[in-house]
């Protein structure tokens, strides 16, 4: 999977060795409050990495990009495409360090992943998942100009499915 460049962040693939930074972030209670549960441990961390985006890079050829920002060389977070095969859907996500809120990040992350969907793997519709009462992240989806379809259930999950067609 190839890396992609924005102006102020570089997504790159995940790797185990972002097991530690990937785990601060996601025993973060800010950050997990609408995506839960939380990872106790960075084994917890390096179990998931291994079983969801390193698992989707060999079955899929694509998923979620950890998210550098280039001033500081620094991890915040991950952003990408994720096929799910519950719902046969590509789905685009996101999750950043609250310390990098507020920024336009998940936005600049999100464009350039959507862009990677269309030109790179030939994605002709792109989803987006959130739960109802995350109105940031419903707020960003608009932003990409996402529009509302539908209630779904994911992974158990009541979630608004936001759609674009490219």
């Amino acid at each position: 999977m190839q890396s992609l460049h924005t102006e102020r962040l570089l997504l790159r693939p995940l790797t185990l060795e972002d097991a530690s930074a990937l785990h601060r972030l996601n025993s973060d209670e800010r950050v997990m409050r609408y995506i839960g549960p939380l990872q106790h441990s960075v084994e917890d961390t390096a179990h998931y990495l291994q079983t969801s985006p390193l698992r989707d890079y060999q079955l899929y050829g694509y998923g979620r990009h950890a998210v550098i920002h280039k001033d500081s060389g620094e991890f915040i977070g991950f952003c990408g495409l994720k096929y799910l095969a519950d719902l046969q859907e590509t789905d685009i996500g996101y999750r950043l360090h609250p310390d990098y809120w507020g920024q336009g990040l998940a936005l600049e992350a999100a464009q350039a992943a959507m862009q990677f969907g269309q030109q790179q793997l030939n994605l002709k519709r792109i989803i987006g998942l959130a739960m109802p009462d995350n109105q940031s992240s419903i707020r960003l989806l608009q932003k990409l100009g996402m529009h509302y379809e539908k209630q779904v259930a994911h992974l158990g999950t009541d979630c608004v499915c936001y759609s674009i067609m490219l």
